[in-house]
């Protein structure tokens, strides 16, 4: 219909310049129309302007940069054709709808005749703009025999035609840009849905119908007719039976109130039976007339939030029983002792230790989350610190329960107790050597044997620690304890029932220490250590303690070693207000009340004051850092506070130890 030869080139066009062409692709571009479908509406606005005229061809033309593509077309193929030297392109060249009689006669198509242009004599064309007045085609008729040129009514009628092609186009274009818009909210919500863990459904109010996606879906584990709505009793099946009814109650309350709902249930799986706990929310939709028509919700799957949570209360409840359990084995223990000293302070030293070793039991538990601990950390943890080079231990690193290592860390303390006060370790040649082996009937027995030590005699009295030995012996470890008080040195023989003994642990897990199972040796502290002489007189202290009778127990005892405590803190404004103190040393809580005790730490360090930190965390990864500062263990006593002091202001002095 429109097509000639034509050496005119489009971009060189007078009154149009490359800028001008480049921002008219681009309105044609942003309107979505090229090479799209066929469209009836379209088809009859041709078939109109056909008419029109009474010509034999019309078509919508859609100028592209080197194309012209049909939307629509009467009489003539609905294809791409060249755009250069087409009659369409030099009606978009002249901007202003064009009539022409006979296009062989009028001068401003001259340029336009060539090889072709014998085919088409009547052309009309009504531009198609955009509202910002860019032209992306036209509407044109067009026929092989001249005419005259067509009256006002009809000029006007074929503007009018392009006029509606143009809102045509632009609404089609708002509606694929709202889809496509829709489309990426689309994808936004469905990212932040996965981000949270969230999956979207709806309920139809109507006909009680919940359309679920397939997020919901998997999540509730429903794969039966994966297309189809779940009907609202199928829903309402899978509710766990406990939860069921008070949901449905919940959820008719909040939505009458407020119209929105938030609730927790436990979900039964129809795939596999498993039992979820989800937490759903929804709010309510309403038609036109104010009627309810939809609720719009979301679901998330909460199970593990609710295993921890459970599992944090079984803790909570264990913690509780563990501790109330600890204060009455320290009430007893006390008690116990209380009968048997002879003076205060006999019963003093005597608690405190057995107290220590509890608490160094509890340490090597608290490192394996109260899976039990292994016999060279229970027997390296009594012994390691006593006579150094003196004791001596070995044998395969089995794992005791928790009640078995408590066990088994009372007896090797009053053990190593009885060796310090009258055995082998009360000199500083004698030695104690302890092995222990696995029996035939899958139970341990456990050898301690002093030797070079003074002569011994047997006890002229029972006292609590030969009861203590004997009770965990038989009662905590299942087994039995004998003693003999040798001339040359005592040796006891420990036995320990399969019930003591915990599952050994698995690859993979948290456990530390860990309990191999392998032979393993030990020695206390290393070569015999010349002896310690602390001095603490005249010391100007500040004590950071947030427990109340810790803090006065430290204070009464250093001052009666000779010590002068010029300042005590609760926490960390009231220890920042003391720092300036005359003082040469401080003890430091490493937590006071929840709050680290770094700054107060730091400020000492400024000023080059030394400190030691006193702690109940068994593990350094909870103490302030980048300090070498010593670490004392709670529970501790005043002269383990005061040994620290001593060596870290630069008093302790040293004399030389007797070798065997």
């Amino acid at each position: 219909m429109n097509r000639i030869e034509t050496n005119l080139p489009h971009e060189g066009a007078p009154g149009r310049t490359t800028t001008e062409e480049s921002a008219r692709l681009a309105a044609l571009r942003e309107l979505r129309v090229l090479d799209t479908e066929s469209d009836p509406r379209f088809e009859r606005i041709v078939r109109l302007a056909a008419r029109l005229f009474a010509a034999p061809r019309a078509a919508i033309v859609l100028i592209d940069e080197h194309r012209m593509w049909m939307k629509a077309a009467v009489g003539i193929r609905r294809d791409d054709w060249p755009r250069a030297g087409a009659l369409s392109d030099a009606a978009l060249r002249h901007g202003e709808p064009l009539f022409v009689g006979d296009i062989r006669a009028d001068p401003r198509l001259r340029g336009a005749i060539g090889e072709g242009a014998g085919e088409v004599r009547f052309y009309a064309a009504a531009p198609l703009r955009t509202t910002d007045g860019q032209i992306i085609g036209v509407l044109c008729v067009a026929d092989t025999k001249p005419r005259g040129e067509p009256g006002e009514a009809k000029r006007g009628a074929l503007t009018d035609l392009a006029a509606l092609v143009m809102d045509e186009i632009g609404r089609d274009a708002e509606v694929a840009a709202a889809r496509e818009q829709s489309r990426f909210d689309q994808e936004r919500v469905d990212l932040a849905l996965n981000a949270a863990g969230l999956a979207a459904y709806e309920w139809d109010t109507a006909n009680e119908s919940v359309v679920l996606n397939d997020a919901v879906r998997a999540m509730i584990g429903w794969t039966d007719a994966a297309a189809a709505p779940l009907d609202r009793p199928t829903f309402r099946a899978m509710m766990h039976a406990d939860d069921r009814d008070q949901t449905v109650e919940t959820v008719r309350e909040q939505l009458a109130a407020t119209g929105r709902y938030r609730i927790e249930l436990r979900i039964v799986r129809p795939d596999d039976g498993r039992v979820i706990w989800i937490t759903t929310a929804g709010v309510l939709v309403a038609a036109a007339n104010g009627r309810p028509q939809r609720v719009i919700g979301v679901m998330q799957d909460i199970t593990a939030r609710k295993i921890e949570e459970e599992e944090r209360e079984t803790l909570v409840a264990e913690l509780d029983h563990r501790v109330k359990n600890v204060l009455a084995a320290v009430q007893s223990l006390a008690a116990q002792s209380a009968r048997k000293a002879a003076s205060l302070e006999g019963f003093l030293k005597t608690f405190t230790g057995r107290l220590k070793s509890m608490a160094s039991a509890h340490q090597l538990l608290t490192a394996t989350r109260w899976r039990g601990a292994g016999m060279h950390n229970i027997a390296a943890a009594e012994l390691g610190g006593l006579a150094p080079g003196q004791t001596r231990w070995s044998g395969p690193d089995v794992l005791l329960t928790p009640r078995g290592a408590n066990a088994m860390s009372l007896a090797l303390h009053e053990l190593a107790t009885n060796a310090v006060k009258f055995g082998s370790l009360s000199t500083e040649v004698g030695r104690v050597e302890v092995t222990w082996r696995r029996t035939e009937a899958c139970g341990l027995e456990l050898q301690w044997l002093e030797s070079h030590g003074p002569v011994v005699s047997l006890p002229t009295r029972r006292g609590f620690g030969s009861t203590l030995l004997e009770k965990v012996t038989g009662r905590e470890l299942g087994g039995s304890v004998r003693v003999e008080y040798r001339a040359e040195g005592v040796r006891a023989v420990l036995t320990v029932g399969p019930s003591a003994f915990a599952p050994a642990p698995v690859a993979g897990t948290a456990v530390k220490p860990e309990a191999t199972g392998k032979a393993i040796a030990g020695t206390s502290g290393g070569a015999p250590a010349a002896r310690q002489v602390i001095r603490v007189q005249g010391l100007k202290l500040l004590i950071v303690e947030d427990a109340l009778l810790l803090a006065l127990e430290l204070e009464a005892g250093l001052s009666e070693a000779g010590a002068e405590v010029v300042g005590s803190a609760a926490d960390v404004g009231e220890a920042m207000r003391m720092v300036d103190l005359p003082i040469d040393a401080a003890v430091l809580d490493a937590n006071l009340n929840g709050a680290s005790v770094l700054p107060v730490a730091q400020a000492l360090a400024a000023r080059g004051i030394p400190f030691v930190f006193a702690t109940g965390y068994g593990d350094d990864k909870m103490l302030p850092s980048g300090f070498d500062a010593p670490v004392i263990r709670k529970p501790y006593d005043v002269t383990q506070v005061a040994a620290a002091l001593s060596e870290v202001t630069g008093r302790t002095r040293r004399e030389p130890a007797a070798h065997p």
